[in-house]
This record gives C-alpha cells, structure tokens and sequence, in this order.
C-alpha cells in the first residue's frame, strides 16, 4: 500500500491541512428531509467498515477511492484551498469482491482549518554510534584525494526537536504572502454574509470568528469512502499508519447515491402538475378543434374551455396594445431593473460557491468596478416606487370613495389572487421537483431552499417571511413580495384621503412620507449599520441588520409612499398639457441623474476598508432609498408627459414589452436556476467579470424561457378564471366593469389585457 497511502494522504492534508491537535468528527450539517438521513445511518458498519479498509490496502479497488478523492489544489495562496475531487466518479463505484463484501462509493466532504500543523512528530534517523571502527595498521588514505569546493552563504539549523515550527524553518514569511492571507480573511467574512442573507447554510452563529484568522478560515477537501464507513473511521485508518499525523477537521457532509428521497410535497406536485397538464392538453385540443376545423371566432368559444388553451393564451401573451393612459417608460424601467436583480444575484451566488482565485474576488469587491453589483439591491426599492405609483394611478378617478370602502375586500383580492398562482407554483417547484432535477458536489444550497420551502410554505403564502422566518426564507427573493404586500395593506388608509379635495390628499400624501422617513431614520441611527449590504467589515451586524432593517416593511417603506406622490402627481396631470421650460427641465433632468448615481456610487467609498463615517452610513440608510425614488419619479413624470427625449423612446420600445410582461415570472425563478446551475459545480470557479456575465446571459434566458412557460400554462389560465369568477362565470363585458380595480388600464398593457400584472 506504500505510496498510495502517502498520495491518499497527501490528498487530504494538503488541501488545507495545517494544525495540530487531536482527530476529532465535529457535527455534521441537519439537512433534514433535504437528505434521506435515515440512509446514511442504515449504512454503516463499523465491523464491516475496517474490513473493507484492510481489503483496499492490498487491492487494486483503492485506486478509484484514492482518484475521486480531492489533490492538492493549485493556486493555494490565491485563496484555491478547496478541491471537490470527482463527485460522479466516486458515486459510480459498485463492486463486489465477495458474497459479503459489496464496495461502494461515499462521497464526504472535510472542513480543514487553514492555521493547523499536521506533524506532532517528525520521523527521526537512527543515532550515531559514538565511536567508529579503527583501521588496519598497513591502511594508508590516497595521496590525491578530490578537492570539495567551499560552500559560502547563509546557514541553515534544522529544528532539533518536533515542536519547533517547522513553517518558519522551510519557508520565510515572505513567502506566505501575507497580503493575500488577509485578503482571504475578508473573504471568508463575505461568504458568511452571502450565506446568510439567502437564507441558506448554518446558523450564524457557529460562523463567526475573532479576528485571527485561524478560527473560521476552513479547507473544504472532498474524500471517497466506502459507504459503511464514516469520513472519521476512512481517516482514522489512515492516520493510525502514520504516526506523526495528527490534523483538527470537521466532517461536513457526506453523499450517497439515491440519497434525496421523495417526500409528500413530490407526490403533491407530481400530482397537481399532472392534473395541469391533462388539462392544458384537453384545452388546447379543444381550442384547435372549434379554431382551425369548425372555423369559429374566439368570442363564440366558451372562455372557461379555452383558459387552459396554450394556443389561445400564447397568441394573447404575445399580443401588446397601447392605449390612452398607459404608462409606456415603465415597460423599459422594470425590464432592465429586473436584468439587475438577476446580474447581481448570479455574482452573489458566485460567491456562495468554491471559487479559485478568492484573492483576486476580494479585491474585486472594493474595486470600483464593482459597484454596480455592490448598488443593485437599490432595484428593489425601483419595484417599491412602482408599487406605490400603481396603487394610486389606478384606483383615484376610476371610482367614488364611498364604492372603494365598500370593495376593499376585492382590492386586496384581486392583488392576492394576482399575486398567488404563480408563487405558489415556486414554492411548490422548490419544495419539491427542484431538488430532484439535478446533483452535485455543492447541492447543499438546493437542499436548504427546498427544506425552506417545505417548512415555511404558509408564511411565503401569506406574506409574512420578513417577520417569521427572515433567516429562513423559503424562495430568498420573495422577502420583498411580503414587504410590498404589507405596504399594499396599509395605502388604502391614505388612499381615502385621495379621493376628495387635493389639499386633503396633499396633507395625507406629506404625512404619511414623512412618518416612514421617520421610521427609516429611527431604525438607521440608533443601531448604526452599514449601507452597504455585502460589507465584509460588518458581519457581526448581519442578523440585526436583516431583520431590523433590510425586510423591515416600515424601514423600507420610504420608496412605496414616495411612489404613492409620483402616482397622484400624475393622475392629476393625466390628458393635460404640463408646460415645463427648457432650463427647469434641464435642471430637473440633471438633478435626477444626480440623485440616482448618487445612490449608486456612494456605495464605493462605503465598502474600502478604511471607511469609518457611521453617520454617512446612518445618512444613506435612513434617506438614500427616498431620494432614488424621487429621481426615478421624474424620468417616469417626463416621459409621460413629453420630456423624456431618447430616454423616453428607449424607455418605451417594444423590445422591453415582453421581458415587462415576464418580469414577475422571472423574479420568482431566477434564483432557483442559479441554486441548481451551482450546485451542480464539480470544480472551483475562476471568478471574472467576463465569466461572471456569461452566466448571467445564461441565468436569464433559462428563466425567460421558464417563466413564458410558466405564464402560458399556470398565470394565464388562472387570470381567466379569476376574471370569470368576478363576473359571476359570464363573459366580460366590453364596457366599464363594476369593479374597476381589475379592469383600469394598467401601465404598461391594454384595458383588454387579460394576464395577471404585478408591480415586477
């Protein structure tokens, strides 16, 4: 077993393994029902388990544990300290060498501490004899001996005893580039963030470390075992064949083959996705049959018999009309907002993953040029601005205040049932199908979101995360639909004020924007966070910050009620001619564009490391997401109006109709993809911008192409019959329906358009 012992050794120790201390198994990760927990324990064999180990250590089988296994990784002062060894490879492994021998393949995962020292002896020679054997009397020594050149230099003692540092004796500090050694320790600080603002990985608590980088900086070295063996016993074996090792390590997780078992929410899925699918084929067949043989117009075919028709509804889903009123900029405005959420959460899942050039990554957070990723969390307070300009624009003028009292019931209804087919398919996908589709080394993430989802699927229904289960989210994303569905809730109790006299719905309008910036400066200076969300320096504020400030509904209310402004503004200039001239409308322009680069940029200074104004920070918190809003609000207020210029007709082109229309759909399933497409990693990633956005452009077309199939097939049947049910199951009339909250023209479609709208 010789040398294989040693490159099976050397594939575990140096991947990380620095230290001494004594083996120990830490606790492995409860992925619960993510896992088929019960599996793993049937397995194992401790009998069986030092069995095998001896029969490997003369057969050829141990040559596949030892290939799956991780190698010392190149890169290692780059921050390259992981290797995933090959995940597939290791999972394949099924021999049978005997009638009660069956060899199969384990792969696990072990979390090495950086700072460690694996030799606790050094192997020594044997000593000397003090005297030496004499010569005979008759020996002479040659006459002309060779000459030994003199060395000259520097010398060298050789450490006499095995507690001495052997590292400082091989190599000079110099050489283990401490610079980069402190860039991996703000790394390993971001990770725990990104970790821990989707919901995903350990308690926080168990991640936080001192300011010695020893405590959390851990190798991650993937290692095949037999399966009725634990991690601990496979290298304990090995470590009890070599003396003088002894390394400190966890035992992260360990996979087996058919290891994710299907649980009630598969079946359910299985079931209720087959029932659509009956239905989509019986529909469409039906809708050919009445279209294309019996030659009938659309509006003599039952609309209930066609909802599930995909002909009908993809030629609907493909068709725009413009019409008086509509707000055409918003188009552009949510498509390429939602392209930000997307391009920033790809970065950020990036990440969450093994990367191999971690110094470079670092470096690249603080850079300027990344402060277009570090600011896209400001999109969201773009979709709070919408929000808030919808609910005004199409509700005030379409009825009496006195009819909106009395259906209140059917305006937050109507935005629930908009809202629920689609998010209730994700959280149904998540829970279930998704963690089926694909496997990987890495699939801890897929497995922790559909664990989510499987606990909290009621609180994503309700929209009530941001309080229940803020660390725990089931779908990251949708913190902000609980946020936006909260605020929903409150507008119509300034809403009412807006239907009288305007000094009322001013005073109202003043109030209620003042009491949330309020609200947003109290929560901001009195627990001084930072206002930069990814900021490696701040992690030890994070839980607080999540759950105090960042899903806070009334610390993040600011943009919605200043959205509310922007949407009486313009119900009161609607079919009027607004004369603005040419200087105030370049100043105006100008103090926009300030405004918005100034919540862009000021991100920037934010995230150096030597950046110590908490009352910048308390500053940007409490007002930065205000004052986005308001320049956002003039770019719609002056391409509506006339004084938009290219950026109007940029703003408005067709091209932005269906990414707008898709734009909740792929909010919803974005983050999902990027969950499966990095799970399914088998080596490190080499982070670069130009990597980085290739998977973005790959990110986002699976999710388009998803979310128009999700849209024909689940959104559009149900926002037919939604529509049948308010009307009592008869076809809608063309004139102006009773309740006008479900059928007033929305910003970017036809008073026809019968798809479900959100504010994304």
């Amino acid at each position: 077993m010789g040398a294989l012992k040693y490159i099976f050794l050397i594939s575990i120790v140096l991947n990380g393994v620095y230290g001494h201390g004594r083996l120990k198994q830490g606790r492995t990760v409860d992925l619960r029902s993510g896992f088929d927990q019960d599996l793993y324990e049937s397995v194992l064999d401790p009998v069986q388990c030092q069995a095998q180990l001896q029969f490997l250590v003369n057969s050829d089988l141990k040559y596949q544990f030892i290939d799956a296994s991780g190698k010392p990784p190149s890169g290692f002062l780059q921050g390259n300290w992981n290797d995933l060894g090959d995940y597939h490879q290791c999972l394949r492994i099924n021999e049978k060498v005997a009638d009660d021998m069956q060899f199969q393949g384990k792969y696990c995962t072990l979390r090495v501490p950086i700072n460690q020292n694996p030799i606790e002896g050094t192997p020594t020679f044997p000593t000397l004899p003090s005297t030496f054997p004499t010569f005979p009397p008759d020996f002479t020594f040659p006459t002309a001996a060779p000459s030994i050149p003199t060395v000259t230099g520097p010398t060298t003692e050789a450490p006499t005893t095995p507690e001495e540092d052997w590292i400082e004796w091989t190599t000079e500090p110099s050489e283990l580039q401490m610079k980069d050694v402190r860039t991996l320790e703000k790394f390993s600080s971001l990770q725990t963030y990104v970790f821990g603002v989707t919901g995903m990985g350990e308690p926080i608590e168990s991640r936080i470390f001192p300011i010695y980088i020893a405590a959390s900086m851990r190798a991650v070295v993937a290692v095949c075992v037999p399966h009725v063996c634990t991690a601990t016993e496979a290298v304990d074996f090995i470590q009890s064949r070599i003396a003088f090792l002894n390394f400190t390590y966890d035992e992260y997780y360990c996979r087996l083959p058919d290891d994710k078992p299907f649980v009630a929410a598969d079946y359910v899925a299985i079931s209720i996705f087959s029932f659509i699918g009956l239905l989509l084929i019986l529909s469409t067949g039906y809708d050919l049959i009445q279209t294309f043989w019996f030659k009938r117009e659309s509006s003599r075919v039952n609309p209930m018999f066609v909802s599930f028709s995909v002909y009908t509804n993809t030629r609907r889903f493909l068709t725009f009309k413009s019409t008086p009123g509509a707000l055409e900029c918003v188009d552009g405005i949510r498509a390429i907002s939602m392209m930000w959420v997307v391009v920033g959460h790809t970065y950020c899942m990036t990440l969450l993953g093994f990367v191999h050039n971690v110094s470079d990554t670092v470096d690249w957070i603080s850079s300027f040029s990344a402060t277009w990723i570090n600011s896209a969390p400001i999109t969201v307070d773009t979709f709070f601005m919408l929000s808030g300009v919808l609910a005004v624009y199409t509700v005030i003028g379409k009825i009496t205040r006195m009819r909106f009292i009395k259906t209140i019931h059917l305006f937050y209804l109507n935005r629930l049932l908009r809202m629920f087919p689609l998010l209730a398919t994700l959280v149904l996908l998540q829970a279930s199908l998704f963690n089926h589709v694909s496997d990987g080394p890495y699939w801890l993430n897929q497995a922790h979101a559909a664990e989510n989802c499987r606990t909290y699927w009621w609180a994503a229904l309700l929209h009530i995360q941001n309080y229940v289960n803020p660390l725990e989210i089931c779908l990251a994303q949708t913190w902000y639909l609980s946020v936006d569905m909260q605020l929903y809730i409150i507008c119509p109790i300034i809403l009412v004020f807006m239907f009288g006299r305007e000094r009322i719905a001013w005073c109202a309008l003043t109030g209620i924007v003042l009491l949330s910036l309020l609200s947003s400066s109290l929560y901001s200076f009195m627990n001084d966070y930072s206002a930069a969300l990814a900021n490696p320096k701040r992690i030890m504020q994070f839980q607080s910050y999540v759950q105090r400030y960042y899903l806070n509904t009334l610390a993040r209310a600011p943009p919605f009620f200043v959205g509310m402004i922007y949407g009486y503004l313009l119900y009161l200039c609607k079919d009027k001619k607004i004369r603005i001239s040419k200087l105030n409308v370049i100043i105006l322009w100008f103090i926009s564009f300030a405004m918005m680069a100034f919540c862009i940029f000021t991100i920037y200074p934010v995230m150096q490391l030597e950046h110590t104004a908490q009352v910048f920070d308390n500053f940007l918190n409490a007002y930065m997401r205000a004052i986005w809003a308001i320049g956002l609000g003039w770019v719609i207020f002056a391409c509506v109006h006339g004084y938009g210029g290219p950026i109007n007709w940029f703003l408005s082109l067709q091209i932005w109709k269906l990414p707008a229309r898709l734009s909740y759909a792929v909010y919803l399933v974005h983050l999902p993809i990027i969950y499966v497409s990095t799970g399914t990693w088998v080596k490190t990633y080499y982070f670069t911008d130009g990597n980085n956005l290739y998977r973005f452009m790959s990110d986002l077309s699976l999710a388009f192409i998803f979310a128009f199939l999700l849209c024909i097939t689940i959104d559009a049947p149900c926002s037919t019959l939604q529509k049948l049910l308010m009307n009592g199951g008869k076809k809608p009339r063309p004139q102006k329906p009773a309740v006008v909250i479900e059928e007033s023209p929305e910003v970017v479609s036809a008073r026809n358009d019968r798809f479900i709208k959100t504010t994304l």
